[in-house]
């Protein structure tokens, strides 16, 4: 413990000091209170950029100014020094709004402006000091710079075109006061960057397996005294990688319902499919469909490719086969076969020759058109008819037939061609087909051809017409009939043909006259 008198001493200094500092204090105060709007001021400041580094106001378009204006809209104007300095003195105090117009491609951080625009305080109430001393006014302001950069893609054959997405970074080097920009191309490969002054580290992020023709980063340095305006863009270009394609096959099939509608049945499994080159660098090879009807053809180059699909028996192709597939880059395509199942066919048809005697026909079966031909459910009187074209085909849908009542599996029908007079029949008049049960799927239906040849024929064209019955050799006689053949003439009346030939002086069994008479032997 300090002596009696040793701490009184010590309590009047520290009283006395308390009271000095509070004289400071209040002279201080009373220094800088405003007094009433009378007498004279002076303002000063520094323009400083976004760095807090003073902006020499010489060196900007235009020289920057700063301009006070009073509350009755008078002004006065300070230039900036190169130093960033500016001072306006002897201003009557008052109110004051200090502006600085900004350069084009400037804008103001203290006080907030636009790019281009006005930086002012606003109007602020200013009394003279005691001291004389000048008030502080900061104009913090920053150039920019628009940045384009353009990204280019080289193709596999040597074309080139905008490379969209591709992201790119400006990262500042050495700057604490911004921080780095990412963004991404857009479709016409651009992308525009707003920087500060300083330098800047501008890269690209690679793609990969593509190869960068022009340096993949580089270094740019703006300054903030440059000549306003436009500037060159930075560019960036990359090669495409080379790569290899696939062709994925989806298999599906499709049938139909009992009414007749088309179902689609879903992925067909196990069908072969075969991939080939037109320009043959490649050999065929052939996959199977999985079982979700699917199959791959991978590590495929740029080309052209025929695939083909092997069609089932049951089953007719609904998409085109073989389809052509164009690879021209490494996008994968997909290509589908669709099958319809098909039953097999219950119809019938043909056609109906003309056998002719002479030119121009002869020796040419050519088709003769509206011969009526029938068809007759055997062992019932259920018929229906058609006629032949205009080349000699005639055909009885399986609608027909289904509609007649005969269009089934297993069922027999007579299929007979019409008489006509002074027509003879070279194949037989009437023919029997028999539907198959069950229907193999790959069943085309019956076929029935007629032939006939015209009667009589021109003198001296042969034996085709019967001699006259002479007597002698001949039991009877017999009148032939239209749609008549000598072998069922002669299975009718128990001979032979030969035996029947021979005793008529017919050379050609195939030709008969309806009306002639024939000997019988």
């Amino acid at each position: 413990m300090f002596p009696f008198k040793v701490r009184k001493s010590l309590l009047t200094v520290s009283v006395l000091a308390m009271l000095v500092m509070m004289f400071l204090l209040a002279g201080a105060a009373y220094a800088d209170s405003p007094t009433p709007t009378t007498g004279t001021i002076c303002v000063e400041g520094y323009v400083i950029n976004h760095r807090e580094v003073a902006v020499d106001g010489t060196r900007t378009t235009p020289p920057l100014v700063v301009e006070g204006v009073a509350a009755d809209g008078s002004s006065v104007t300070a230039a900036v020094a190169s130093n960033g300095y500016w001072k306006l003195a002897n201003l009557a105090a008052g109110d004051w709004n200090f502006r600085m117009q900004l350069p084009a491609d400037w804008d103001s951080i203290v006080p907030e402006a636009a790019r281009g625009g006005m930086a002012e305080t606003g109007a602020t109430a200013i009394a003279e000091r005691k001291d004389g001393s000048c008030y502080k006014v900061v104009f913090k302001i920053r150039r920019l710079f628009d940045v384009t950069v353009i990204k280019w893609e080289e193709l596999l054959d040597g074309s080139v075109q905008p490379g969209a997405d591709w992201e790119i970074a400006f990262v500042p080097q050495g700057d604490p006061f911004v921080k780095t920009q990412t963004k991404k191309t857009n479709a016409s490969g651009g992308a525009v960057f707003t920087v500060t002054p300083g330098k800047w580290l501008v890269q690209e992020t690679l793609k990969s397996g593509w190869t960068p023709v022009t340096p993949a980063h580089v270094y740019l340095t703006l300054d903030q005294y440059a000549t306003p305006g436009a500037m060159d863009p930075v560019v960036f270009k990359n090669r495409q990688p080379a790569c290899k394609g696939a062709i994925t096959v989806e298999k599906t099939g499709l049938g139909r319902d009992a009414n007749g509608g088309l179902v689609w049945l879903g992925p067909l499994a196990g069908w072969q499919i075969t991939l080939s080159r037109y320009d043959g660098h490649m050999y065929p090879v052939t996959k199977v469909t999985d079982a979700s009807g699917k199959v791959t053809f991978d590590g495929l180059l740029p080309g052209v490719y025929k695939v083909q699909e092997h069609v089932q028996v049951g089953w007719k192709p609904v998409s085109d086969n073989p389809q052509t597939v164009v690879l021209s880059g490494c996008d994968p395509v997909t290509v589908l076969f669709e099958n319809e199942e098909i039953a097999g066919q219950l119809t019938i048809s043909g056609k109906k020759y003309f056998r002719a005697w002479v030119p121009p026909y002869a020796g040419h079966d050519v088709g003769l058109s509206g011969w009526v031909i029938t068809a007759t459910l055997k062992g019932t009187d259920i018929y229906t008819t058609t006629k032949t074209d205009a080349f000699g085909n005639y055909l009885f849908t399986a609608d027909q037939l289904k509609a007649a009542g005969m269009g089934f599996a297993g069922a027999s029908i007579e299929v007979c061609e019409a008489d006509r007079y002074n027509w003879i029949h070279v194949t037989p008049k009437c023919m029997v087909v028999t539907f198959p049960y069950p229907v193999p799927a790959d069943y085309k239906g019956a076929v029935v051809n007629f032939t006939n040849i015209q009667d009589p024929p021109l003198p001296g064209m042969g034996g085709v017409a019967a001699a006259p019955v002479t007597g002698g050799a001949c039991a009877s006689g017999y009148v032939v009939q239209p749609g008549d053949t000598l072998s069922g003439i002669a299975a009718g009346n128990g001979t032979s043909v030969s035996a029947l030939a021979q005793a008529n002086g017919i050379s050609n069994p195939n030709y008969l006259r309806a009306g002639a008479t024939l000997c019988l032997p």
